[in-house]
């Protein structure tokens, strides 16, 4: 239960971590906050169930949480630019700027999925609880 509400907050205490180290405001951090209202529910409706999936075949090491990591990184992307791109020419500007600097973003977003993930493991240690 501790992983669950622990590693969510990863993303945004690094965009805080990054943002106050590139000079930003109070304002900027905002965005910190952002990522935590989204990592939240990302975290109970795709990384729960690969958290279900990795327990049941046994993948407990850190290297395979790593590596969901990475998976839960890349979907996470994917779902964003499905969901900015959706509504087409209606599509907020905001959202549309953000997207084409996917580029930039996607290093960032999977550093935060692979530290989440980490400190999941790290928290849970699902290689000590085999049966």
């Amino acid at each position: 239960m501790a992983g669950f509400l622990v590693a969510p907050m990863m993303p945004a205490l690094v965009l805080a971590g990054v943002v106050l180290a590139a000079g930003g405001d109070s304002q900027t951090l905002g965005y910190a906050a952002l990522a935590g209202y989204i990592s939240y529910p990302f975290a109970l409706f795709v990384g729960l169930p690969a958290f279900l999936f990795m327990r049941r075949k046994r993948w407990d090491g850190v290297r395979a949480y790593a590596l969901a990591g990475l998976a839960l990184g890349l979907t996470f992307l994917a779902l964003f630019v499905g969901l900015a791109g959706f509504d087409g020419d209606a599509a907020d500007p905001a959202w549309l700027n953000l997207l084409s600097n996917l580029a930039v973003m996607l290093p960032f977003v999977l550093a935060c999925a692979v530290v989440s993930s980490v400190v999941f493991w790290l928290i849970a240690r699902p290689d000590l609880q085999r049966v």
